[in-house]
């Protein structure tokens, strides 16, 4: 069956058809990268800004090496985190598409952690486009009825062929590295972090995962008179979160009890903590639809200094932080909650400004 899956996907794009695929972030479109009439297809699709670069998936460094320029950074990069959630920014060699390039003539390389996908590029011999299935500004689709409940029916027909695999983890975008720059520039954080490690623990209990979040906001408590303390979630379903939101309103002193904003997107629990006013703003991004939601919740207006901000799921909303990462008062750290097993998980913590 997966055999026959290859070859007829295969198949698709070198006819220049365009395809959903899985990958281990999330389902991606591909059409194959050096092929114009396939990639104008793709941009049609994707309905994405006129000059905004698609990156390309190839199945590996020597493949990356046939279409950009690799220097000593990015030698290392591809030796310590790929195949995995990583795009790495080289300067091109201009062969592929008009449209996937940036105007400055670089161009994103990635090689997916997904085996089926690796044999597909090998089989057609070629890169496909890298980028996740959703039009701009939607969704991260992780199922394929994801993708459809969120595209017109002009944009279904363009669909040549589904490789389903059905629900994806929840995991966040590919971490996007530029090497073009006088050392690594990191353009988007993701499922890897390339910040500055803080703090790294083995939860065994629910007590434990609290306990750890009270003791994150008392370590940043001195940030918070000037600064918004952005807590973004990178975790699986059940992993923990919202126990470590409970935990980060107990050490603000916070008395309401805190649940999980799955249905209602955002709650706010203000606080009074030596000296400081503020809120505790929980936001969770499993049911967002799209980034329009938002900009009606106004959630901009709530990064404001001595509030804490924490968004689970936090992948959805990275295009979105993108948009209001210059802002001077924005102190940003990442919680990465892995499995380990059905009792046990791993707690990392890094800063990202």
């Amino acid at each position: 069956m997966r055999d026959k899956i290859i070859e007829e996907a295969a198949a698709v794009l070198l006819k220049g058809g365009l395809i959903i695929y899985p990958t281990e972030t999330c389902y991606g479109v591909g059409v194959i990268a050096t092929n114009e009439k396939a990639v104008a297809k793709l941009l049609e699709y994707k309905r994405r800004p006129e000059g905004k670069p698609i990156s390309i998936a190839v199945s590996s460094k020597e493949m990356a090496d046939e279409y950009v320029f690799l220097n000593a950074e990015a030698e290392k990069i591809y030796k310590e985190f790929l195949p995995g959630p990583v795009t790495l920014i080289s300067k091109s060699k201009d062969k592929v598409a008009f449209g996937l390039e940036a105007e400055n003539n670089t161009l994103g390389i990635r090689i997916p952690d997904f085996d089926m996908i690796i044999e597909l590029i090998n089989k057609v011999g070629l890169p496909i486009t890298a980028t996740s299935a959703n039009s701009s500004g939607k969704k991260t689709p992780y199922s394929v009825q994801d993708i459809y409940d969120n595209i017109s029916e002009k944009q279904k027909a363009m669909i040549d062929y589904v490789v389903d695999f059905g629900e994806l983890p929840h995991n966040p975008p590919s971490t996007v590295i530029d090497t073009t720059k006088h050392g690594l520039q990191i353009v988007r954080h993701g499922q890897v972090s390339l910040g500055t490690l803080r703090h790294q623990a083995e939860i065994s209990s629910v007590e434990e995962m609290i306990e750890e979040g009270e003791k994150l906001v008392v370590k940043y408590r001195n940030l918070l008179e000037d600064n918004c303390l952005l807590i973004m979630f990178n975790a699986e379903l059940g992993a923990g979160k919202t126990h470590f939101v409970k935990g980060m309103a107990n050490g603000l002193k916070i008395n309401e009890i805190v649940k999980s904003p799955t249905y209602s997107l955002l709650q706010e629990y203000p606080y009074e903590w030596n000296g400081l006013t503020g809120s505790l703003v929980h936001f969770d991004a499993w049911r967002l639809e799209s980034l329009d939601e938002l900009d009606a919740l106004d959630l901009e207006s709530y990064i404001m200094p001595k509030n804490v901000v924490a968004v689970e799921w936090a992948g959805a909303t990275e295009e979105y932080f993108e948009r209001i990462s210059h802002r001077k008062n924005l102190y940003t750290v990442q919680v990465q909650i892995e499995y380990i097993s059905q009792d046990k998980r791993r707690l990392t913590i890094y800063e990202t400004k």
